[in-house]
């Protein structure tokens, strides 16, 4: 068991030293977005989460387990502007070989006019993009799980479309009351295949994660502490209108990012109140959200997120509200059952 685990963490190291690279330069980007609300209630990750719910295998491969076995879900999300995009998650077990999860992931942009060099209207079309994932999951033994998913990536508007190829690797662990949990991913690690109208070839959004969730003995009480995009330290961005030659002194003039204000930009902070194995309460709490996309001037709510979910007969019932900032967020709902029932 040590061999595999020590191989895989190898593999790892390789492919966080060769596949580094800055963020918003990437191309399939849908891929980052959380549909099931349960993650997206805890702030958009719950790498390590340890709970018998197959949407959670959109955050981690290794957390597929075979107590999902035969588990169905579907998510939908209304975002901003009117684009609609969720996902569909079914599991089965193979005792001796292992449980597989196959997860079909979508986003709609809508309809756009389209129209000649005169700006006059020929037509209409339609933009979206598309992702079939195939999950696989091993225990290594009692305590360890470690999952990979691969996934075939589509984007098409109107007729110019691209395609790629990537990969997910996770690692799960557990200790004997699973009241401690930690994980670790690496996701879209791949290449873009065709690209838009023969250009050239772009990046696909790889990001490193790690994670740590405690669950309290006596009290219906779990947290996480995530770290996301661990391939770059210095996520801050610098305001153009901030920085250059001040026009009234001719001294120069930059916006400084404390190491502290860097490093918050990595961490997510959620919490499940486990109120029965009928109803529970989530939140989350993501930083760097609430740095990118609050307003200077009133940042309110944003990088907040809020859901809970609850239990009829044999569906599993979910809802989550994430806050980007005072102008408005997105409204998660997820269905899941187990067909075994």
């Amino acid at each position: 068991m040590m061999k595999k685990l020590l191989c895989f963490l190898s593999l790892i190291s390789i492919v966080q030293l060769s596949s580094a690279q800055s963020g918003g330069s990437s191309v399939f980007n849908f891929l980052n977005l959380v549909a099931p609300a349960r993650a997206a209630a805890l702030g958009g990750n719950a790498i390590s989460t340890p709970a018998d719910d197959i949407t959670l295998i959109t955050q981690n491969p290794a957390l597929l387990n075979p107590e999902m076995d035969q588990q169905i879900s579907t998510s939908y999300v209304g975002h901003l502007a009117g684009i609609k995009y969720g996902n569909i998650l079914f599991a089965k077990d193979f005792s001796k070989v292992g449980t597989f999860g196959f997860n079909m992931q979508y986003i709609s942009y809508g309809e756009f006019d389209e129209t000649n060099v005169s700006a006059e209207k020929i037509g209409v079309f339609k933009a979206g993009e598309y992702a079939f994932n195939v999950a696989y999951s091993k225990a290594l033994d009692s305590s360890l799980f470690i999952g990979a998913n691969v996934k075939y990536i589509l984007s098409s508007f109107g007729d110019n479309t691209s395609n790629g190829v990537a990969a997910d690797l996770g690692l799960h662990w557990m200790n004997d009351d699973k009241f401690w949990s930690a994980a670790f991913v690496i996701k879209n690690i791949g290449t873009q295949l065709k690209t838009f109208d023969g250009g050239e070839r772009e990046k696909l959004p790889f990001e490193i994660q790690a994670g740590i969730t405690r669950q309290l003995p006596k009290a219906p009480f779990r947290f996480s502490l995530i770290l996301q995009q661990l391939q770059k330290w210095d996520l801050s961005y610098t305001d153009p209108t901030l920085s250059g030659i001040d026009p009234l002194t001719g001294e120069s003039k930059t916006e400084k990012t404390s190491g502290f204000n860097k490093f918050s930009r990595h961490i997510i902070l959620n919490l499940e109140i486990l109120l029965s194995k009928n109803f529970n309460i989530r939140a989350g709490y993501n930083f760097l959200r609430r740095k990118e996309l609050g307003f200077p001037e009133k940042k309110g709510m944003s990088g907040i997120s809020l859901g809970f979910g609850f239990k009829i007969n044999r569906f599993q019932i979910s809802y989550a509200n994430t806050i980007f900032n005072p102008a408005g967020g997105s409204n998660h709902f997820t269905v899941s059952t187990n067909l075994r029932k």
